[in-house]
């Protein structure tokens, strides 16, 4: 009901970060739980041994890196884009 007294610009950017969240959520679980999968087998013991932890370090390292060159290529495709849109725009001007 607070959301209610909110500017409308704000009541959106509210919207927009719970969404955020949420979706940082839902890929904090998934890399969570495929590198879970793919990396601890030994439930004999309350301790995560060492080839356990490596995996699971590395896997979320190989995540991270990937993450960021999907996001560079993406930058770099948008950029791109724009650059032809804009040299589009000026030759039918």
């Amino acid at each position: 009901m607070a959301q209610q007294s909110l500017p409308p610009q704000m009541q959106i950017d509210t919207m927009s970060t719970g969404s955020q969240f949420r979706e940082f959520l839902n890929q904090y679980n998934k890399i969570t739980e495929q590198c879970f999968m793919a990396c601890v087998h030994d439930f004999t013991t309350r301790k995560v041994i060492n080839v356990e932890n490596n995996c699971a370090v590395n896997c979320l390292e190989k995540y991270m890196k990937m993450t960021n060159r999907i996001s560079q290529r993406f930058q770099e495709h948008q950029l791109t884009s724009n650059d032809a849109l804009a040299a589009g725009q000026k030759s039918s001007s």
